[in-house]
């Protein structure tokens, strides 16, 4: 049986190459792993007095994280962070207090961007959120890291072109499907 694995993407652009990278995940994942992308866009900003009467974008989100075996992100870089919507559905699925849905579940990181650094620094920032009390999150130990992706990363038709990439993606899945294996 294919362990369930939520796929938060932190852009909603409609020619975010992050869909494009998250698409390509879910086209070559190993046979141990159904990924399921999950909508994050449309979350009303988290607010705890709404705990009490979560709107039903909160609900869903935190049903299908709950759901999961484990969770990929995969993100741009904004002004050298997360983005703001990735951060907020990290928020939304903490909560209520002492409810959280990410505990114990194993976690992997892809970031896709402009910057020749590959999105470094939003890997390690979403691996420091990983490691909060309440979200407790096991980490794979490295990140697919793509940078320069203007420089032929993709082709034209909003395809893959590098074969680079496509073997550091096709690598990062198989690890992260054997440290799902180990939870």
């Amino acid at each position: 049986m294919s362990k369930q694995i939520a796929l938060l993407v932190g852009s909603n652009s409609a020619t975010s190459f992050n869909k494009i990278v998250a698409n390509y995940i879910k086209s070559i994942a190993p046979a141990s792993l159904q990924i399921n992308i999950v909508e994050i866009a449309d979350l009303p900003l988290y607010d705890r007095d709404l705990d009490a009467n979560s709107p039903e974008q909160y609900t869903r989100l935190r049903n299908q994280i709950a759901a999961a075996d484990g969770v990929l992100f995969v993100s741009p870089e904004h002004n050298g962070a997360l983005p703001a919507m990735l951060k907020n559905a990290i928020d939304v699925v903490s909560r209520p207090m002492g409810e959280s849905k990410w505990i114990g579940k194993p976690t992997g990181f892809i970031t896709v961007v402009a910057s020749l650094s590959g999105g470094v620094r939003v890997s390690d920032q979403l691996r420091l959120i990983s490691s909060a009390p309440f979200i407790n999150m096991p980490a794979l130990p490295f990140a697919a890291n793509i940078g320069g992706i203007f420089n032929g990363v993709f082709n034209d038709k909003g395809e893959i072109a590098s074969d680079a990439v496509k073997e550091t993606l096709q690598n990062f899945i198989k690890a992260y499907a054997d440290f799902v294996e180990k939870f």
